[in-house]
């Protein structure tokens, strides 16, 4: 194991990298309001002709979030473009012939099916594809759809995972995401695609959106089952943000070496670097 290198700033590191491959939750805001720092550090690193790509594991489509950004403060000339989990799902659906598919996810997430060629269906027995884009309610825990999913699991349908996010910090507060819903699934027999970090395809898309394969890419979240995972699967320098959702190996003095080694080599996960917050 390499122990990641702790950075105070980004300025530490940032001329190494073209193009930087940045998470959203976790890292630019926590779903209500946009971290300190956050638009500074994007200005800079537009200043200085970086590209910047935000990738996140929501299961919306890249225009919705691209209008919550813009009302967070993040205009588009501050980044390049957004590939979300949502929207690749919504490409790979929109392939596929016409299907009966059951829905689980709440309404803000309606969007995801628009366009497509299907019915959405709730007798068990019909469903072909269910569309898992996360819980219906916001309080909501694994219990509540255990009964659901071993009722479906008896008609074998395949889950589409439009977020393989187990957790996800709303404000303060920790909420289950989709891929938790996946895992039980998986676990009781059911077939699973997911879609988002850390499986290739949001990758691939994201760079069949930049022409230079030269270069030199910095990944940037707050996960590492999900950002540095995915970074190590690409090959891909990364930078581990540890006020998100591994905010225990933090402490009063900012982070908690011995901490986040121990969890690192549990997860067997590697980032390059670490810091707590995003700031140049």
């Amino acid at each position: 194991m390499i122990e990641p290198k702790r950075i105070m700033k980004l300025s530490e590191i940032y001329e190494k990298y073209s193009c930087f491959f940045v998470d959203l939750w976790g890292v630019i805001h926590n779903g209500i309001k946009l971290f300190q720092d956050v638009r500074e550090t994007l200005q800079v690193l537009k200043k200085n002709q970086k590209k910047i790509f935000f990738l996140t594991n929501a299961p919306r489509r890249s225009f919705i979030i691209k209008e919550q950004l813009e009302h967070f403060g993040i205009e588009p000339k501050l980044y390049d473009d957004v590939i979300s989990s949502g929207e690749i799902t919504w490409q790979k659906m929109k392939e596929k012939k016409a299907f009966n598919c059951f829905l689980i996810g709440p309404p803000r997430d309606f969007h995801l099916v628009e366009g497509l060629n299907l019915n959405i269906v709730k007798d068990a027995k019909l469903v072909d594809i269910i569309i898992n884009t996360g819980p219906w309610g916001d309080d909501d825990t694994l219990d509540n759809y255990i009964p659901i999913l071993d009722e479906l699991i008896k008609y074998n349908p395949l889950m589409i995972c439009s977020n393989p996010d187990k957790t996800v910090i709303r404000g303060e507060k920790f909420m289950i995401c989709a891929g938790l819903l996946a895992e039980y699934y998986k676990k009781i027999g059911g077939k699973v695609e997911f879609y988002g970090k850390p499986h290739s395809e949001i990758y691939e898309f994201t760079y069949s959106k930049f022409r230079d394969t030269t270069s030199k890419v910095l990944v940037i979240g707050d996960s590492l089952e999900n950002d540095i995972k995915g970074a190590n699967f690409q090959n891909l320098d990364s930078l581990l943000i540890t006020s998100g959702i591994h905010r225990e190996v933090n402490n009063d003095n900012g982070v908690d070496k011995d901490k986040l080694n121990d969890l690192i080599r549990k997860k067997k996960i590697w980032p390059t670097y670490y810091m707590k917050n995003l700031k140049f």
